[in-house]
Order: C-alpha cells, then sequence, then structure tokens
C-alpha cells in the first residue's frame, strides 16, 4: 500500500493491567464492550476509523486534524460525565495522543513515524489527557483548542518534536467544555450498548456450542461405558478450537476446568494464550505464554513463539512489556525461539531489529552473520536514530568478515551519524593488518 498521511489516535486505559488481573475473564469482557460503546460512537461521529485493538490500547485514524482533536476532547467529556454517575468498577479513565504523518500498511499493521510518535506523546500522557504532537497541531484549526507546550521528543531520524497538552477548564463533568461531544446530538446509550453485547456474544457461544454437542454426546456415552471424561478432554477440545479459529469458543471450553489443577498446566495455558491472541488480548496472552515458559519451555510452541515475535515486531505493543518478552524469548526459550526471532533482523522497525539480536545474544544462538543483518538495516535505514547508527557501527568492529569492512567503508563515505566512527575503525584495522 502506498504511504498516505493520517492522524493517528491512540488511546489507552488507566489500570488495566492491575484491573485484568483481579476480574474474572467475564468482568474483564463486559469492561472493554463497556469501552468500546462509550468511545467507538464518538470515533465514528467524527469520521474516524478504528485500525485496532491490543488489549486496552485502541489505535484510531482520521483525515482531518481538526476533527481528530475534537474526536479526543469528546472521549473525555463523555468518560468524565460517565464515571461521574457509574459505580467504581465501571469507570474508565483514558490517555490520548495524537500523531500526524505519512504511513503504510504492512502485514496488516501500520507502519511509519507517525506511529513512533503517538507512543512517544502516549507515554507522557496522564489520564483524562490529550497529547498531540506539533504536526498536528500546526494543521488543525487553532480555534478549535486550546494547547500547551508539554514538552520535547527525539524523531527517529535525528532531530526533537514538540508535544502539546490541549487545556482543560474546571468543569468535572466536561473538561473539555462539551462543545465537542454536544455536535454529535445524541448518542447510543452504553449500558444498553453493553447488554446487547453480552447477549450477542452468549448466544454466539451457544451457537457454537451446539456444533460440538454431538461430540460431547459421544463422550458422554464413552463415559457411560466406563470410560472417563474430564479435564484433558475440554483441554484437548480448546486446542482444536484454536486450530478451527474459534477463540471464543475455546476460551469457554477452558473455563469449564478453570477450578481444576489442569488450568494450571503448561500446555493448557499456551493454548489459553492461543485464544486470547487471536481475540487480540495482548496482555493476558502473554501473561499465559510467560507462565507456561516458567513451568515447561518445551510446552510453548512454533505458533505460541511466533505470537510474541509479532509483539516484538508490533509498533503498537506496549513499550513497557517489551524488555519481558525479550527476556522469555532469550533466556527462557533460548535457540529454540532464534529461528523465528531472525526474521525482525532486517524488518523495518529499529526497535524490532534491536530487540530481536538482544533476543539472539541472550540465547546464546546469534552470529556474525545476525549481527551483519542487524547492522546493514540499521546502516540502510534512514529513520535509524544516530544512536542506532553509532551502535552499528560498533557491531561491526567485532565481525572478522569482509562484509563487516564493505559495510564500514559504506558507512564511511556516508554523511551520517557513524561515519566518524567507521573511518577511524577502518584506519584501525588497517594498522593491525600493517603490524601482521
Amino acid at each position: 500500500m502506498k504511504p498516505r498521511t493520517l492522524v493517528l489516535l491512540l488511546s489507552d486505559m488507566k489500570g488495566f493491567t492491575a484491573r485484568t488481573s483481579r476480574q474474572t475473564r467475564e468482568e474483564n469482557a463486559r469492561m472493554m464492550a463497556l469501552h468500546d460503546a462509550l468511545l467507538l460512537p464518538v470515533v465514528r461521529g467524527f469520521g474516524g476509523r478504528k485500525i485496532k485493538g491490543i488489549g486496552d490500547a485502541m489505535l484510531a485514524a482520521f483525515r482531518s486534524p481538526t476533527d481528530s482533536v475534537l474526536c479526543a476532547q469528546a472521549m473525555q467529556d463523555r468518560l468524565a460525565a460517565w464515571n461521574a454517575r457509574a459505580c467504581e468498577e465501571d469507570r474508565i479513565e483514558v490517555r490520548i495522543a495524537l500523531s500526524q504523518g505519512e504511513l503504510r500498511r504492512q502485514n496488516g499493521d501500520l507502519h511509519g513515524e507517525p506511529m513512533q510518535l503517538a507512543l512517544s506523546a502516549n507515554a507522557i500522557a496522564d489520564a483524562g489527557e490529550v497529547v498531540l504532537t506539533d504536526a498536528v497541531y500546526l494543521s488543525m484549526a487553532k480555534s478549535e483548542a486550546a494547547t500547551e507546550i508539554c514538552g520535547e521528543r527525539p524523531l527517529p531520524g535525528g532531530g526533537r518534536i514538540r508535544l502539546r497538552r490541549a487545556l482543560r477548564g474546571p468543569d468535572p463533568l466536561a473538561p473539555y467544555g462539551g462543545r465537542a461531544l454536544l455536535r454529535l446530538g445524541r448518542l447510543p446509550d452504553p449500558a444498553r450498548a453493553v447488554r446487547l453485547r453480552v447477549a450477542a456474544e452468549r448466544a454466539l457461544a451457544f451457537a457454537r456450542r451446539r456444533a460440538v454437542w454431538a461430540a460431547a454426546g459421544l463422550a458422554l456415552l464413552a463415559a457411560a461405558a466406563g470410560e472417563s471424561v474430564g479435564p484433558r478432554d475440554s483441554a484437548r477440545r480448546a486446542a482444536e478450537l484454536v486450530q478451527a479459529r474459534q477463540p471464543l469458543a475455546a476460551l469457554s471450553e477452558l473455563d469449564r476446568i478453570a477450578d481444576t489443577p489442569r488450568a494450571n498446566d503448561a500446555q493448557v495455558q499456551v493454548v489459553r494464550g492461543k485464544a486470547e491472541q487471536a481475540l487480540g488480548q495482548a496482555g493476558p496472552a502473554f501473561a499465559d505464554f510467560a507462565a507456561a515458559a516458567q513451568k515447561d519451555p518445551a510446552a510453548l510452541d512454533g505458533a505460541a513463539i511466533a505470537a510474541l515475535v509479532d509483539d516484538l515486531d508490533a509498533e503498537t505493543f506496549p513499550p513497557l512489556w517489551r524488555p519481558a518478552v525479550v527476556r522469555l524469548l532469550g533466556e527462557q526459550l533460548g535457540r529454540p525461539a532464534a529461528g523465528a526471532v531472525r526474521r525482525l533482523l532486517i524488518s523495518p522497525r529499529a526497535q524490532s531489529r534491536a530487540d530481536a539480536l538482544h533476543v539472539l545474544e541472550l540465547s546464546g544462538a546469534a552470529t556474525d552473520a545476525d549481527r551483519l543483518a542487524a547492522s546493514g538495516s540499521d546502516l540502510s535505514d534512514p529513520h535509524a536514530s544516530c544512536a542506532a547508527r553509532i551502535e552499528a557501527v560498533r557491531r561491526l568492529a567485532l565481525v572478522a568478515e569482509a562484509r563487516a569492512d564493505a559495510q564500514l567503508s559504506q558507512a564511511a563515505s556516508a554523511k551520517a551519524c557513524g561515519a566518524a566512527e567507521a573511518r577511524d575503525l577502518l584506519r584501525h584495522k588497517g594498522r593491525v593488518a600493517e603490524a601482521n
């Protein structure tokens, strides 16, 4: 797909990890249904389109910078009004970041500098806030939202970008004045939308269960004939449902054994993680994969490892979780994960390349070919940071191959970061060769 200039809206929920860890699966599902019922009508009302959701994070795209800012303000006003009358377990707080620039779609995901800037802006936003990059501010109608400068962030290719925060007013029920929200008129009742969604999901689950009732009937007949039907059968059926791309049905099947020791088996946790990953629940999926690896690293098969590697290459994957994924792949899984990780050495994302090489080094599987691949990608990437280019040059100094010298020569002749370091290393290698 050709690059397109869009405005990205990235939101994520305050306290999501803590809440999901203490709630049941049904309560977590209801919380996310409520989140979508409150916010998606606002996104659509301002011409936005939801791109994807990962756990509590939502990514939407807009053509108009002004509409994106109005949407963010309306989202926060709607949540403020809702939280004022909702019980504690139904309150939802989010932070919102906006960025603008050229994006390209690859393998079903968005790639480009605006994605990185949205993540950086989101990192400094607090619950209830709207933070936007200068690019959004310069393109929008300034009269629609008052802002203040709140910080700067480095650009991937060098330089810095200024971030702004939309100003809030004194009204706790409408911190952004409520004007943007009023433009949408009457919105659907979120509580009713949640009830309808829960009812629809139950009906869908019921319909899916009917498809396996015949097998269940045979199992009961087998039990009547003296054969036992227990937790192992539910685990096996859940694995089959994951293979059949029915993750909701798989989770329903695993709920049957939630209170049995079998639920904590490594193999069962891997099946649960795969189902959660298929539903976009990256946080719970990673937790299940990590718990399974703690018990038995061999329980994570190629599909589970591929899911973890995909997380490392997803720009929307929470940065705070990345070190834990790197340690899981490199220290706990080790060499069995090396093959899947190597494909990230030529990823268009500098962070993915760095994480992949770190995994390989931790596992003891890194080779000179891996270091050459990562360094070559860093040096040929026009968006790579100065630090990444210099690190690539230093890495090449440790590789005793002609290809490393060729890359160093190319870096030395480039008018970019790392050129001086590359020239120094080539001179040093020349002196060593003469001495020998």
